[in-house]
Parts: C-alpha cells; structure tokens; sequence
C-alpha cells in the first residue's frame, strides 16, 4: 500500500476515534447534568410556596401521623410538594434508603434513630419535630401493657419475663431499660423479645411474652379487645426521668446532600408539616377520622398523637433523649453532640420568613 494511501486511512481512522471520543464526552456531561440540576431549574421557596413542583420521596405510614394529614388536607400542594409514597420501610433501613436517595424523608423515629444513624455513619439531619407524648391514654407514644391474670403487679414482677419491643436500637428499647433502670432492674434480668408491634398482641394471648411494648394504635385495640392491663407508659417513664411529653418526640429528617442540594424543598416541608401539627391539635377527632380512613383501620381502634405548640425544634428536647441513651448504655457521656443532630436554619417559622 502507498504511504500516502495508508496516511490518509490513519487520519480517517484518528477523526473517527475523536468523533466518538467527543460524542461519549459530551454524553457523559449530559447525564451528570440529568441527575444534578442546574441551580436555576431547582425550586425556590418563595411567599410561602415553591415556583416550582417537586416530588418528594417517602416511605409508606403505618399509623396515625401528621404526614396523612397534611397531604389529605391539602397542605403539601399548597407549598408545592407531591408526595410519592415509596412503600412500607423497616425503621432499621429507613436511614440506609435515605442515604441511598431511594427515598428523601425520613418519617418515622425519634432523636435515639438519628443520632445511631450518624454513629454509623449516615450523614442525616432533623429538620423539625414532630409528635410528643401525651398522658391521655388514647394519645400516648407506647403502652405496655401484660395479661391481665395477676402474675405482673409490680415493676420487680418483670424480672426473669420476656418483654416484646419492635426492634432494638429504638424506643421501645431504650424507654423500657429506662423504666427497669429507674425500678433497680439490670438488663440482663429480663429477655427483649423483637417482634413488629402488630403481632404482640397475639404474642402475648399465647404466652410467647410476658410484656408488649405497644404503639399507637395497636395499644388502643388490643385495650379495646381486653383482656390486658397497662404496666406503665412513656410518658410517665419520661415524667420519671425528667420529661414526660418528651418521651414520645418524635422527628422528620433529610441528608446532609439533599438539604445541601434542595434547601427549599426543606422549607417548603417544614412549612407544610407544621402546619399540619397545628391543624392535628385543633381538629383533633376529624384528623382521626382521616387517618383511620387512610390505613383502613376501625376508627373505634385509632389512636392519635398530639404535637408540641413550638414551631420549632427545643433543643432540651433532643437533649433529653440524649441523655437517656448515656444513662441506658446507648452511647458514653459526650460523644453525642445534640447540636450536631438537628438544625432550625430551614425552619422558615425559625427564620421569620413564615409568621
């Protein structure tokens, strides 16, 4: 073949080479831009909504919440946020399925969850609270509740029982070492059995446990069932230790890169939400109405929450459930740094941006 034949196949060759080269190039830099929008496209939170709308990911509610309440009322599309219910997460894997951007909102917990998300690592943050506890039977956090047969009558009956909380690492686990703390029991006098709250009940007619520790609505029937009698409640082991409506506070929460990346949207949440806290307070029994409707469940057996009058996060409420976990063996004296769990700075009622 001539030289000069060959050189112009190499040149042909080279140019195609660089073609393709530039068209990936370019390919790449338009996924990046997909995924990652620009600053101008994103939604601001401007005279109490966003310009835009935004879809906003969050794991399907089992149970009374104020989530319910402000997307049936209307509240999030007044803001401009949709809410796209991703389905039924496990409390342990809620903080992996934020990080992970499979969902956004984190909708369920309490202090105690985020504060073991950061140790692990996850870099998650509160943005505003939620529920707190109430000594009204119907709106209190968690009921524990035995057969009512006389063989528990005391605190010091536990000893050698079997207590049922729906994970570990929650509170239901560390409210129930709190009350054995304060009664002078150790731990290891009594067996905590982890089991979903809805199967309790049933756990505790056969005898399988000895103590079901009862959230929400699954308290109000099993009550309503009877057969049962109440132990104590969080809100007096929290009265107990120092608190009582902050032994049922409970939390919403983002990662560190989504309020980094969409700081409005978290306005515009926030903003939503409490309002929805408010409405809860002053419509009490028509949010229950809602609510029961929503998760299909006999209004007779629905039990609600009740919401703090603050508009923002009280950080002696945070630090409450701080201590509790050093005390109870979840975490050593100051390696928690409450200021580091939680931020008001989105909290357009915090700000004076919303009145």
């Amino acid at each position: 073949m001539r030289p000069k034949l060959l050189w112009h196949r190499f040149s042909a060759l080279l140019s195609s080479l660089l073609l393709l080269a530039g068209i990936v190039t370019l390919a790449g830099c338009g996924s990046q831009s997909a995924s990652k929008p620009a600053e101008d496209d994103k939604p601001k939170f401007i005279n109490g909504k966003l310009t835009k709308e935004f879809h906003l990911k969050a794991p399907t509610l089992q149970d009374f919440n104020e989530i319910i309440i402000a997307d049936r009322k209307g509240f999030f599309k007044e803001v401009g946020i949709v809410i796209d219910y991703t389905g039924v997460v496990p409390g342990g894997l809620m903080a992996q399925s934020v990080i992970k951007g499979d969902n956004h909102l984190f909708n369920s917990g309490h202090p105690i969850t985020i504060a073991n998300a950061r140790d692990s690592g996850a870099k998650i943050k509160i943005v505003t609270h939620s529920m707190w506890d109430d000594s009204d039977p119907d709106k209190v956090h968690i009921t524990w509740m035995a057969k009512d047969d006389g063989k528990i009558n005391s605190p010091q009956d536990l000893k050698g029982k079997k207590i049922a909380v729906n994970n570990l690492g929650g509170c239901a686990e560390l409210l129930t070492l709190e009350y054995l703390r304060q009664n002078g029991i150790a731990k290891d006098q009594v067996t905590l059995v982890t089991m979903p709250d809805k199967q309790q009940e049933q756990a505790l007619k056969q005898g399988l446990v000895d103590v079901a520790a009862l959230h929400n609505i699954y308290q109000k029937a099993a009550r309503n069932h009877g057969g049962f009698k109440v132990v104590t409640t969080s809100y007096k082991i929290g009265e107990a230790a120092g608190n009582g409506p902050a032994s049922g506070l409970a939390i919403r929460a983002f990662s560190e890169d989504f309020i980094k990346e969409y700081p409005d949207v978290v306005k515009a949440y926030v903003a939503a939400d409490i309002k929805a806290q408010h409405w809860i307070n002053d419509h009490y029994d028509e949010a229950l109405k809602i609510a029961a409707e929503e998760l299909k469940v006999d209004v007779k057996d629905m039990a609600g929450n009740v919401y703090p009058p603050d508009n923002y996060i009280d950080e002696k409420k945070i630090s409450f459930w701080v201590t509790l976990m050093e005390k109870n063996g979840f975490a050593q004296p100051g390696t928690i740094k409450v200021a580091d769990l939680y931020t008001n700075e989105l909290n357009p009622y915090y700000t004076g941006e919303l009145k």
